[in-house]
């Protein structure tokens, strides 16, 4: 509903600027160059609201902003001591409200918005049936009108006393109770069927009955209608007298019968069309040219956030010198978290990340330091999404390096090996640095008696193009004698551990004593949507992104096919703003607020 709103709200605004360039140029400009404005504002007024466009400063009243802010969200331009005071207030009452609200209005948005739906759908269906009649009424005039022919070729008479003239495409018909107008009137059809002013006037109507909501959508159809007739009396009296044919449109009183959708001769806006003829301004360029260039920049200035967001948070992100995420809870055992710091991000003046501290991760109870390590310079745009205390799995690795991260990966366990940090020694090697098919761990088993048992382990990439699409992994556990010290040191370890995880990795490796080489297994898959990450699934999980302008808007993870929580993210000034945070029922959990300060 969203993204109609917003095309909606931007086709009436690229409406409106078409509406004042044409205030412009409506009296410096003829009729030819008026139908080729006309045919561009209803190409663009619908294709320019599907781009958006953005300026690096976008204001806060911009479309997306608007729709954004209508949602039932905290306000991020809040102060903290006040609201997190308010929600002490409110209490245990704040989170059932907001249950029920939820459950009660849900039924009733979703019918609220089918209704507005079916009520538009309808009134388009009204207006395109009229226009199907319209062409039933030209082919039944077709069907009893008599074929007749001249040097200039074929014409339709219509037996009816009242009717002078008309075309349709390939179409002219003309009254058989016609004289001495007869000629001039025919010659007025021709140059609409030459013209073929027929498709100006069809696609008006088409325009009209699907976008019936914009009121221009009507001034536009009825200032088609008179420019194709002006566009023909400026050729027709190239060669006849101005004053005998402003003569014959005065003797044309009667009101004109058939389908609107044809060209009809008759007295339709007989006074702009005798004031035009006597006139007969010449077209001056630089009014044109001058409309034209204020048309499309008032466009960019106020047809909201634009093309490559994206990379417009790339340049800004390197203004930022910290980025601080703050606690707000929607529940009401969780209230007196709110306000406390999430997490820190510094950047150097270069935009280099320098570090990033955790003070708190889900679920937001941990009230001590965490420093994060990256494995190489993460990407500075990546970061903002690693700050909500949620993990985003391995789809991080995407965010941090890019699609081919595997090489910063290798570079990763290649210092690690070499660094002597390991309990144990590690031996890395791969088939190519810079775009590793497979990445090799062997354990130095014998220097260190913490590698007995561990298992060799084998990851596997399979890439399209640049990007990842597969990562498997092989272990091999080597074969270990049961009567050994080593055996004897694990299986002491065994029993004195009493962390369920650890306690079956020590069971797992004593069990391959016997030496095994562990089945290939499938660790992740990737989906792409061109150069954006859309899925990561692995045998039990499931992460889906969704983007809008480049820029990830929502975030899902499943577990075993359910919907665990959801992350809805927003935007102000290019930046991301804040995270929405709900739990598998769809109920609004925790807030995320960022603050930037700049260099």
């Amino acid at each position: 509903m969203k993204e109609l709103i917003t095309f909606t709200i931007e086709f009436i605004l690229v409406s409106i600027t078409f509406y004042l360039g044409l205030q412009i140029i409506k009296k410096h400009t003829t009729a030819t160059f008026k139908r080729y404005y006309f045919l561009t504002w209803m190409a663009l007024s619908v294709l320019l609201p599907l781009v958006t466009f953005e300026s690096t400063h976008s204001s806060d009243l911009s479309v997306d902003r608007l729709i954004n802010e209508s949602a039932n969200r905290p306000d991020p331009n809040y102060e903290l001591k006040e609201y997190h005071s308010q929600l002490i207030e409110e209490g245990k009452s704040t989170n059932q409200a907001a249950k029920v609200k939820h459950v009660d209005t849900k039924n009733s948005d979703f019918s609220w918005i089918a209704l507005i739906k079916i009520g538009y759908l309808f009134v388009v269906g009204l207006l395109v049936v009229r226009i199907v009649i319209g062409i039933g009424q030209i082919l039944r005039l077709r069907i009893n009108a008599i074929k007749s022919k001249d040097e200039l070729g074929s014409f339709y008479v219509v037996k009816d006393s009242s009717f002078k003239g008309a075309s349709f495409f390939g179409w002219i018909f003309i009254g058989e109770t016609l004289d001495e107008s007869r000629q001039v009137i025919l010659k007025h059809e021709r140059i609409h069927k030459r013209m073929h002013h027929s498709l100006d006037i069809l696609l008006s109507h088409l325009y009209c009955a699907f976008f019936w909501i914009s009121p221009l959508s009507w001034v536009l159809k009825k200032n088609i209608a008179l420019n194709t007739e002006l566009q023909a009396d400026a050729k027709v009296i190239d060669s006849e007298n101005k004053i005998e044919y402003a003569n014959i449109l005065l003797a044309l009183t009667q009101s004109v019968k058939g389908s609107m959708i044809m060209n009809h001769f008759s007295a339709y806006h007989l006074k702009s069309r005798i004031i035009q003829m006597t006139k007969m301004q010449r077209h001056k360029q630089w009014v044109s040219g001058l409309s034209l260039g204020i048309v499309f920049a008032l466009f960019f200035l106020i047809s909201c956030e634009a093309t490559n967001s994206s990379e417009v948070m790339i340049e800004r992100m390197g203004e930022v010198k910290t980025i601080t995420t703050r606690f707000i809870s929607h529940q009401s055992d969780t209230q007196q978290k709110t306000g406390k710091i999430v997490a820190i991000a510094s950047f150097g003046p270069d935009g280099v990340l320098e570090e990033m501290v955790e003070q708190t991760t889900y679920p937001y109870d941990r009230e001590f330091e965490v420093k994060k390590y990256f494995w190489d310079t993460p990407d500075r745009a990546g970061i903002p999404y690693m700050m909500d205390g949620l993990s985003l799995g391995v789809a991080e690795k995407s965010f941090a390096y890019g699609h081919d991260w595997p090489s910063a990966y290798y570079k990763h366990l290649d210092v690690r090996s070499n660094s002597g940090d390991m309990p144990w020694g590690e031996i890395i090697t791969t088939d190519n640095e810079l775009m590793p098919t497979q990445i090799e761990s062997k354990r130095k088993r014998e220097e260190n008696e913490f590698a007995i048992g561990m298992p060799d382990v084998t990851e596997f990439f399979e890439y399209e193009g640049e990007k990842v699409v597969r990562v498997l992994q092989q272990s091999s556990y080597p074969k270990i004698d049961v009567e050994s010290k080593h055996y004897k040191k694990l299986l002491e370890r065994f029993k004195m551990v009493d962390n369920e995880a650890t306690k079956k990795f020590y069971k797992k490796r004593l069990e391959a004593a016997n030496g095994k080489v562990g089945d290939i297994e499938l660790t992740a898959e990737y989906t792409y949507d061109g150069d954006l990450l859309t899925s990561i699934k692995g045998e039990t999980y499931e992460r889906k992104f969704y983007y809008e302008n480049e820029l990830l808007i929502k975030s899902e993870y499943y577990k075993n096919e359910e919907l665990i929580n959801t992350r809805i993210h927003y935007y102000k000034n290019s930046l991301k703003d804040r995270t929405e945070i709900f739990n598998r029922y769809n109920e609004a959990e925790y807030t995320i607020t960022y603050t930037y300060e700049f260099w």
